[in-house]
């Protein structure tokens, strides 16, 4: 499959600075895309051996969480929301093993200085736009996962280790401050899933504004939405999975998401 042609390799950026309109042609996928995407993502994970590099950088963030745990027990039901507030950030999180599938498909290897072009280039200015935008959707699912908690366990006042966990799965409380947070918990991805579906991608593949990228992404979600929730309830289950298994887990699942999510991305838009 040939890469697709970068906006940069082209007169797409006029006199005054600005990015023209562009139009992109959104493409039905199915679910067979999906399985097959995944399937290059295993192929590039194994190639590029990206968990090495989760691990050096989840190792110490899981050592930060634990110690705070442990110094402010308050925080205890704030560590599910950040745990599971981590696939609103996966879009971003996972944008460099975009950028080695990317360089990978175009050149046969990938090799990082290459691989980062995209970033120093004004194409940093779209990615960090869309960058924030997932920040401000993780700040807002903590502080919403908050009130939630408060309205519900937290009206029974403070609990501390396994007390915490006892009153979460005994009590009327505990299973409303479930269900109210999965509920809204649902919102959130079906947002991040909208906006950043191939957001990044496009914003890293080709010269676009932050608006243009979200409106392709919202675009192809809309052309395929039975696929497009199909592939949020593998991101889930994988993303699940890894955080079971800890560290060794999100270590494989993270890099094969966004290793695959380059792949969606060439099967959506053209």
């Amino acid at each position: 499959m040939s890469a697709l042609p970068s906006a940069g390799d082209s007169t797409l950026i006029s006199k005054s600075g600005a990015v023209p309109r562009r139009e992109f042609e959104i493409k039905q996928i199915h679910f067979k895309d999906l399985f097959e995407a995944l399937r290059l993502g295993v192929e590039d994970w194994r190639a590029c051996r990206t968990d090495v590099m989760v691990l050096a950088v989840l190792t110490p963030v899981a050592a930060i969480m634990l110690g705070a745990v442990v110094a402010a027990p308050n925080l205890l039901p704030f560590l599910f929301p950040v745990c599971a507030g981590l696939a609103l950030l996966g879009p971003m999180v996972t944008l460099w093993f975009v950028a080695l599938s990317r360089e990978r498909e175009r050149s046969g290897i990938a090799l990082a200085e290459a691989a980062s072009e995209p970033f120093n280039s004004p194409r940093l200015n779209t990615i960090q736009s869309l960058g924030l935008l997932s920040i401000a959707l993780f700040l807002a699912w903590l502080a919403v996962a908050g009130i939630v908690y408060a309205h519900t366990l937290g009206q029974s006042g403070p609990a501390r280790g396994l007390e915490f966990f006892v009153r979460v799965f005994t009590t009327t409380a505990g299973w409303e401050m479930i269900f109210f947070g999965y509920l809204t918990g649902a919102v959130f991805a079906l947002v991040t899933l909208c906006i950043g579906l191939v957001s990044f991608p496009l914003a890293l593949d080709q010269d676009v504004t932050t608006w243009q990228a979200i409106t392709v992404s919202a675009r192809a979600m809309a052309r395929n939405p039975v696929v497009v929730l199909g592939w949020g309830f593998i991101v889930a289950v994988l993303m699940a999975a890894g955080t079971v298994l800890v560290l060794l887990g999100l270590a494989v699942a993270l890099p094969v998401l966004g290793h695959a999510t380059w792949h969606i991305y060439r099967r959506l838009v053209a």
